[in-house]
């Protein structure tokens, strides 16, 4: 066995370590400024945009432990701090959304609704 590829394993298992550490810290702490409401949204939103939910979490991590945060986050303060987060300030311009477009078929230039020609 070489002797590099041992402390590389170690480092890495030391580094999941870690990682595993800072998401249980995590956790704690956005259970003690999340009212049940809002935890429960934030955790419906992570299925579908985990990135956004990541950038929640780590701005209301910010501000409680820099004391900005008056008390325990409600559902409401969620929804707007979530609503703000889409502002062209945050770089959130782009709307999400979908957007059908449809084919424009240059044969068919009557508009009734008739479809003997086609026959």
């Amino acid at each position: 066995m070489d002797p590099t590829n041992g402390a590389s394993i170690e480092e890495m298992q030391m580094q999941q370590q870690r990682q595993t550490e800072y998401e249980e810290k995590r956790a704690i702490i956005l259970e003690q400024i999340l009212e049940p409401a809002a935890k429960e949204r934030l955790t419906r939103l992570a299925l579908v945009k985990k990135e956004k939910v990541r950038a929640v979490e780590e701005s209301l991590i910010a501000a409680a432990t820099t004391g900005k945060l008056p008390g325990r986050v409600t559902e409401e303060q969620l929804i707007a701090m979530l609503a703000e987060g889409e502002g062209p300030a945050t770089g959130g311009a782009k709307k999400s959304g979908v957007v059908v477009q449809r084919r424009k078929y240059g044969l068919d230039d009557d508009d009734d609704e008739d479809d003997s020609d086609l026959l």
